[in-house]
């Protein structure tokens, strides 16, 4: 039994070898899809990607907003000019960074409305935001031919700012579509310097929009951290949702990657995107260079993502310019990405073939375990019914002995009183007659009893040995003949024939003639002693 516990520890300690190895194969594996590269700036990535599953609750709020400017302007009287002219400007005002296309067709609307009625400076007002809409677009024929219009007339000082500002960001949107330089590229950078330098000139030094200006320009010139000095120093004053707030914090990434900085280049990166999805701006230059940035890190899943999320914002606000040049990289990003699921396919395949290997193992060490559980319980069982024949035997012993030992005092005591009264003769006579022999046959059905109890199945299994002719007839309950209580003592250990006929009250001829003429019955007569001694064991 302790030999068997012994056994069944060393199995469980291979069982708990076999279970690490898969298990530290899945945990390595863990590990490795886990590891993040650390230079990447989680926090705003991830506050990032909670907007991203927030914007369509921002897009519906400022759909909303338009909504009821929609139906306000349905419910002002056709009579009311003023009013509606405000009504479809501020409408366009609040499509320009949304969807330009719609802006362009609110503007004309307001347009035709306050031409119609009195000439005024609002035309002026109105063209230049149809221009802006005009360039966002990417129309810029059109754009071109509302900006020569414009510049016919007579503009107030503020108008000529407004006007720059539209001049510049149209030639601004013209430069973004060439790659390389060339005559074409260097003349609208010098039209659009000539409008940076008017505005950077011309606007109040506290204005915001020409501190960002100045940052910009130090962007250009290379003196970046005086550009994050000034441009971090202005975000401090502009709201997240602020639309300027995405414009510095783009300048921001600018510098800091020209200084080396990667960390704050993808982080003012995440930012700037974090305030255009805020904005509800689909016009935004920030989250495709994310995308590229974070793809050259190797996080292709949010370069996808975000990818995508720029390219359906560009398609969603008619930016022409901005869908052309995420077009050009998304293709790489996409093909990335499809290489990856297919890689995690791999991956996954594996794991489940590991899993797969690891049900297998468990299945089998299991079925040993029960195995092992169940040989267990049937030895113990068997234990037990040992201990208690044991118990029985010792009783039958004992009670064999206490038997004994009363005959032998009441002989003793008989012996005494017949020779003290001189009755030696009938002492003699009592000595010599066969009275013993009812001792030898309870000493026999004793021995019986106690074999058969211990071996039930000694008497079917010795016959197996025998020739199918020569196999013993034996009546349950009846007493054990000679020869089978020869071979009882051999399977008990006993295999010398002199101790078996102390024991039986024979010969030792006698006991090796019987031995000799069952060997002639048996099967093998050369093994079949031995295999005798081992009747009954388990092989």
């Amino acid at each position: 039994m302790c030999r068997f516990i012994v056994r069944l520890r060393r199995r469980s300690g291979i069982v708990s070898i076999l279970w690490l190895f898969p298990l530290i194969a899945l945990f390595s594996c863990g590990c490795s899809s886990e590891s993040k590269d650390q230079s990447l700036p989680t926090e705003e990535l991830d506050g990032l990607d909670e907007m991203l599953g927030r914007s369509k609750e921002y897009d519906n709020r400022k759909g909303q907003y338009i909504d009821s400017l929609q139906l306000l302007l349905k419910k002002t009287p056709v009579s009311d000019t003023l009013s509606r002219v405000a009504l479809l400007t501020h409408i366009g005002d609040q499509y320009r960074s949304f969807c330009s296309d719609s802006s362009i067709i609110f503007y004309l609307n307001a347009y035709d409305l306050e031409h119609a009625s009195d000439p005024s400076d609002n035309q002026i007002e109105l063209s230049l935001k149809i221009l802006n809409s005009l360039a966002a677009s990417g129309i810029f024929s059109e754009a071109q031919k509302v900006k020569a219009h414009i510049d016919s007339l007579t503009l107030t000082p503020a108008q000529e700012l407004k006007f720059a500002q539209a001049g510049r960001q149209l030639y601004s949107y013209m430069k973004g579509y060439l790659d390389e330089e060339n005559e074409l590229a260097m003349s609208l950078t010098s039209e659009f310097d000539d409008y940076d330098a008017y505005l950077r000139e011309n606007l109040p030094e506290d204005d915001p929009y020409r501190i960002f200006l100045v940052g910009e320009q130090y962007v250009r010139v290379g003196k970046n951290k005086e550009a994050l000095k000034l441009l971090t120093k202005l975000l401090k004053t502009l709201k997240p949702e602020d639309n300027l707030y995405g414009m510095v914090t783009y300048r921001c990434a600018q510098a800091s990657r020209n200084l080396g900085d990667d960390y704050n280049y993808g982080r003012y990166l995440a930012l700037s995107a974090m305030s255009d999805v805020q904005g509800s701006v689909k016009e935004t230059l920030s989250l495709p260079a994310l995308s590229q940035w974070l793809y050259d890190k190797g996080d292709v899943d949010r370069a996808y993502r975000y990818a995508n999320a720029s390219l359906n914002d560009a398609t969603a606000s008619s930016s022409r310019m901005r869908t052309v040049a995420i077009a050009n990289f998304m293709p790489i990003i996409d093909n990335s990405y499809r290489q990856k699921i297919s890689a995690s396919r791999d991956e996954l395949m594996v794991y489940f073939l590991l899993v797969v290997v690891l049900l297998i193992t468990s299945g089998s060490l299991l079925f040993i375990f029960l195995r092992n559980l169940h040989r267990s319980n049937r030895i113990r069982r068997q234990l037990h019914a040992q201990s208690k024949m044991q118990e029985n035997y010792i009783g039958h012993f004992l009670s064999l002995c206490a038997s004994y030992a009363d005959k032998l005092e009441s002989t003793r005591r008989l012996v005494h009183r017949k020779i003290t009264a001189g009755q030696t003769d009938e002492l003699m006579k009592m000595m010599s007659s066969r009275s013993g022999d009812d001792q030898t046959d309870e000493f026999f059905k004793i021995f019986d009893e106690t074999f058969l109890d211990l071996y039930p199945d000694f008497i079917d299994n010795f016959n197996t040995l025998l020739r199918p002719e020569e196999q013993i007839a034996y009546t349950h309950g009846s007493p054990l003949t000679t020869e089978l209580r020869i071979y009882a003592f051999v399977r008990l250990g006993v295999q010398e024939s002199v101790k078996i006929a102390q024991v039986l009250r024979c010969s030792v001829s006698t006991i090796y003639t019987y031995r000799n003429r069952m060997r002639g019955r048996a099967i093998n007569r050369d093994t079949f002693e031995r295999e005798v001694a081992t009747l009954g064991e388990e092989k």
